[in-house]
């Protein structure tokens, strides 16, 4: 069974209703919700990429199938 949230609020003085919604339907819409109007939104700092190269280090087995008992424990399995 589907389950929806139907959600009616208010925005900039103006109603919102579920018909104001039709032109997202289907799409992923993220919904942030703030109390401060008063504070600008201010975009977050671009990160550099490559700032840790060097820095970190990966065994050559990382991606090597674990044991039996630590699988079962990640799987959800009780002993």
């Amino acid at each position: 069974m589907t389950q929806a949230l139907k959600i009616h609020t208010v925005v900039s003085g103006k109603s919102l209703t579920l018909s104001d919604l039709g032109a997202f339907e289907g799409k992923r819409v993220q919904v942030t919700v703030t109390e401060e109007d008063d504070q600008p939104v201010v975009p977050l700092p671009r990160r550099e990429l490559g700032l840790l190269r060097g820095k970190l280090w990966v065994a050559e087995d990382f991606d090597a199938p674990l044991p039996d008992d630590l699988q079962r424990y990640f799987d959800g399995e009780s002993d």
